[in-house]
């Protein structure tokens, strides 16, 4: 059996790279969450200047598990190196995380179309798609609808109407985005929705977005991306079809498609006010 261990801080680098060569956008700071948070199994590639520390891509497989509270939990960043592949660590890497979560009542995760079939076999089933976009730099703002900077007498009714609208709270994970990127916090007047957005590898990405309807999530999408003053990408809901429409009408692209499974009971909240999501690793 692969000798799997708990990863520490010194790895966050290698775990970040792993991430990188894999293709996805995660920066040094997100896998920080999880060893926070949750937890994090890797497997040391073995190879001799790994072992001596000199190397930087010395993982072979990765995976992390995000509790948020005994409700509901998350399941991310299954990673196997390109050429470690077909070994079953994935295999082994889901069972650790699914015996770890053991108990909690809804355990979810994203899926892309090629791990949809598999994690299907492990008794997860399909709630809804989504997809990523990346949006070019120009901003558009919905007429009438002008968001402001998020100030820290926000945070108690944001929080409550996110974990409302999530089904679970997560208010370390939106304060860390906050304070990684807070000039692109933003709230409508009434405190009823806000935008987040975070750090990437490849480009910054802009989520969660939770909005009474497609106007406002326009609206603080807009806000966020002018904030931002570069291309950026978000994964914007299946159902939010009039956004993705002045997305694309405004530039946008589709990159990829996912699917959010769960296993065990669905968690309560109002997915249809989130309008884009924190990102497949965090829900």
């Amino acid at each position: 059996m692969p000798a799997f261990r708990a990863a520490t801080e010194a790895d966050l680098p290698r775990a970040a790279s792993l991430s990188a060569r894999i293709g996805w956008n995660q920066v040094e700071a997100d896998w920080r969450v999880f060893l926070r948070a949750g937890a994090v199994r890797a497997l040391d590639d073995g190879a001799a200047d790994c072992l001596a520390g000199t190397a930087a891509d010395c993982l072979a497989a990765t995976a992390a598990v995000l509790p948020f509270g005994t409700g509901l939990a998350w399941i991310s960043m299954v990673l196997v190196r390109p050429d470690r592949r077909r070994e079953g660590l994935a295999t082994e890497l889901m069972r650790w995380a699914l015996d770890a979560l053991a108990g909690t009542r809804c355990v979810a995760l994203d899926a892309t179309p090629a791990g949809r079939e598999v994690y299907r076999r492990l008794g997860f089933e399909d709630v809804f798609g989504f997809t990523r976009w990346s949006l070019p730099e120009s901003p558009w703002m919905a007429g009438g609808i002008t968001p402001r900077p998020i100030e820290e007498a926000d945070w108690p009714a944001l929080l409550s109407l996110d974990e409302a609208c999530f089904g679970a709270p997560r208010g370390a994970l939106l304060r860390d985005f906050a304070g990684r990127v807070p000039h692109a916090a933003f709230t409508l007047p009434g405190r009823d929705g806000f935008v987040l957005a975070r750090d990437g590898l490849r480009a910054p990405q802009i989520g969660p977005v939770v909005a009474p309807d497609a106007d406002a999530a326009l609206a603080l999408i807009g806000a966020a991306g002018a904030a931002l003053g570069q291309p950026a990408v978000i994964d914007l809901a299946d159902a939010a079809a009039p956004v993705a429409e002045t997305l694309a009408a405004q530039g946008a692209r589709m990159l990829r498609p996912f699917t959010r499974m769960v296993r065990g009971a669905v968690p309560d909240g109002h997915p249809e006010q989130n309008f884009v999501f924190a990102g497949p690793e965090f829900g």
